[in-house]
């Protein structure tokens, strides 16, 4: 009879210790998925304000002076605390080696995260022209072809460097529309060198 009452008594212990062991784990799964959610939301804020501060030091390299000043503005990459030179993580994903789509990069075509240029994320204003992606390499045209040295193929002179600048992508664009989408195909055109500065 002792024996049984032991018995009992130790099942209902094993009992009463699952029930806690399960209820601390369903505890432990709460306060995870809460803090993942809050370190994303952090996150997400301060991927939000590096943006904004990155497109006002954009918009102070903003210079309307000369050709010059136009294109070392149509030249600059973004500069992030967090991810370095020319790269920003649009996507959220904590990777800058990926495809943004347009709405997430705030502009009209997509781009690869790892090399960003101001004029692709900040607004630019010379008067009435803007400093557009699009102007940026008629503008780049413009100057370079007025540089060429002496000898020297302007042609050749001219997409070597738009070559160096303005380098083809390196990201993984997963699909057709991905690649039609970004800029170096919507302006491949201008980067050839065959439309005037507007």
């Amino acid at each position: 009879m002792a024996n049984a009452k032991g018995m009992s008594m130790a099942i209902e212990i094993f009992i009463i210790l699952f029930v806690l062991l399960a209820v601390a784990m369903l505890v432990l799964r709460m306060v995870t998925e809460q803090t993942e959610q809050q370190i994303k939301i952090i996150g997400e804020e301060q991927r939000k304000s590096e943006l904004k501060q990155i497109k006002a030091d954009c918009q102070a390299s903003c210079k309307c002076d000369s050709l010059r000043g136009k294109v070392g503005y149509c030249l600059k990459v973004i500069d992030s605390q967090t991810f370095g030179q020319g790269k920003m993580d649009f996507t959220g994903d904590g990777f800058t080696t990926g495809y943004a789509e347009p709405p997430e990069t705030g502009g009209l075509y997509g781009l690869c995260e790892d090399k960003v240029y101001c004029s692709q994320i900040s607004d630019c204003k010379c008067g009435s022209q803007e400093l557009s992606m699009q102007n940026c390499f008629r503008l780049a045209c413009q100057l370079w072809s007025s540089q060429v040295p002496s000898g020297e193929d302007a042609d050749t002179y001219v997409q070597n460097l738009m070559a160096r600048f303005f380098p083809q992508p390196t990201c993984d664009m997963p699909n057709e529309e991905d690649i039609l989408n970004h800029w170096s195909f919507v302006y491949s055109g201008e980067m050839a060198c065959g439309a005037e500065a507007g």
